[in-house]
């Protein structure tokens, strides 16, 4: 009968025999960075005690940051800093997650640092000794309405000596500081005020108001003034909350009300066959003549045109002729002036002289506008001198006394323009017209 031979191997060798075929789970050297998943969150569950043994103990204010108290800002990128004390070699592993175990936002690697799982976790290149050790790497922040989001952290100071942290950072659901400059209406007439509006979202909710316009001149503190510009104006206004400042602009354009001018008050001979007129009209949409009388228009649209009395105007003695300008979109008013037309006899009905009863002539002529009327059989008599252009206009009219037989009588032209005038003198006994030339 064979005999069985046993063999007792110590355990030791058991464990060293797994180690060699199957890896230490437990190995607490990873100088270059930590595995994936051991930050201690919900999610991960495992920590650094997988590894380095032990318990680990929570410390706060290990993970800090430069995202502002009020929380962080979708989209915006962060610094996140870990600082460990004590002797030793340090390392560490954080990740930003929810209770869910999912990454919130995206990590981004710095000096020093690495990222493992996928992007998910950032951990340490390379341990660090001495008696202090500092990561820093960035966030951007994951998108609007994510809400809280906490920092896990699982940290090694030596090779038994572990610790865990979070930090957790709310979201900023404040708005940012905006404004929107409006006036109503926009588009005014001269003369007409607006009204001014700053619609303000966001910021701290205390604010204070700034106006002030292109061309200078308006300046307000309120947050809703009355602006009364004379010509088309920007209108700036600036926001404070305190913290930030925003501003926006508005443009009030300003039309101009229209005005109308038919020109200066006329006298002309009865004579007159036509009338010219020079109608001058500003901030208008369209212009219109019209008369009180019976004569017509050449183009009762244009500003220049030419008015034929009727005999109805002459036998009254004067017409009225009026230029209305229509306004511009917004104005609603319109403008006019009127022009009045009075009709001279101009000795009409009373017969010209002839013989040496009454006569004169006018030296130099043509003349540069200086000359004398000389007449002859004139004695203690009122004469009515008229100066008449060719369209049968009185240009000047003047009314002396000849006392005893000194007739001569010397008048000044020379502001006329060049041409030619009729002189017609008028006498109790009768009419006479002579050409001048000026030149």
């Amino acid at each position: 009968m064979k005999k069985k031979i046993y063999f007792i191997v110590p355990a030791f060798v058991i464990v060293a025999f797994f180690f060699a075929a199957f890896g230490n789970p437990y190995n607490p050297d990873h100088s270059d960075g930590a595995p994936a998943g051991y930050t201690g969150s919900p999610g991960d569950g495992k920590n650094c005690t997988y590894c380095h043994g032990g318990n680990a103990t929570t410390q706060a204010g290990i993970i800090t940051s430069n995202i502002p108290g009020q929380g962080y800002t979708a989209g915006s990128t962060y610094t996140i800093t870990v600082s460990l004390t004590g002797s030793g070699n340090k390392g560490f592993e954080v990740s930003p997650q929810n209770t869910s175990g999912t990454l919130l936002g995206t990590l981004i690697a710095g000096t020093g640092s690495k990222l493992v799982g996928s992007g998910k976790y950032c951990t340490h290149s390379s341990s660090v000794g001495g008696s202090s050790a500092t990561w820093n790497f960035n966030w951007t922040a994951p998108a609007a309405g994510t809400g809280t989001v906490t920092f896990y952290g699982a940290f090694a100071i030596t090779e038994n000596t572990t610790k865990r942290s979070t930090l957790v950072v709310d979201e900023n659901t404040v708005l940012p500081l905006s404004v929107t400059a409006t006036a109503t209406p926009s588009s005014i007439c001269s003369g007409n005020s607006t009204q001014l509006n700053a619609s303000v979202s966001g910021g701290s909710g205390s604010y204070t108001f700034s106006w002030t316009s292109i061309p200078v001149g308006f300046t307000s503190t309120l947050q809703n003034p009355v602006a009364q510009p004379n010509d088309t104006t920007v209108y700036i206004v600036q926001v404070s909350d305190g913290t930030n400042t925003v501003t926006d602009s508005t443009t009030v354009t300003v039309t101009p009300i229209p005005t109308a001018s038919a020109g200066t008050d006329t006298t002309y001979c009865v004579t007159v066959t036509d009338i010219p007129l020079l109608g001058i009209a500003t901030g208008f949409s369209a212009t219109v003549w019209t008369t009180n009388g019976d004569g017509i228009f050449s183009n009762i649209t244009n500003l220049n045109c030419i008015y034929y009395p009727g005999s109805g105007d002459k036998s009254n003695g004067s017409v009225h002729l009026t230029l209305t300008a229509l306004p511009l979109a917004p104005c609603t008013n319109a403008a006019s002036g009127t022009r009045i037309i009075l009709f001279d006899p101009c000795g009409v009905g009373v017969p010209e002289l002839t013989g040496n009863l009454f006569t004169f002539s006018l030296r130099p002529n043509p003349s540069n506008g200086i000359f004398t009327i000389y007449s002859s059989n004139v004695k203690n008599e009122a004469i009515v001198i008229r100066v008449i252009d060719l369209s049968g206009k009185i240009i000047l009219t003047e009314s002396l006394m000849i006392i005893g037989d000194k007739p001569d009588h010397r008048m000044d032209l020379s502001s006329l323009p060049k041409g030619i005038y009729f002189i017609r003198i008028e006498t109790n006994n009768g009419v006479k017209t002579e050409k001048l030339i000026l030149q």
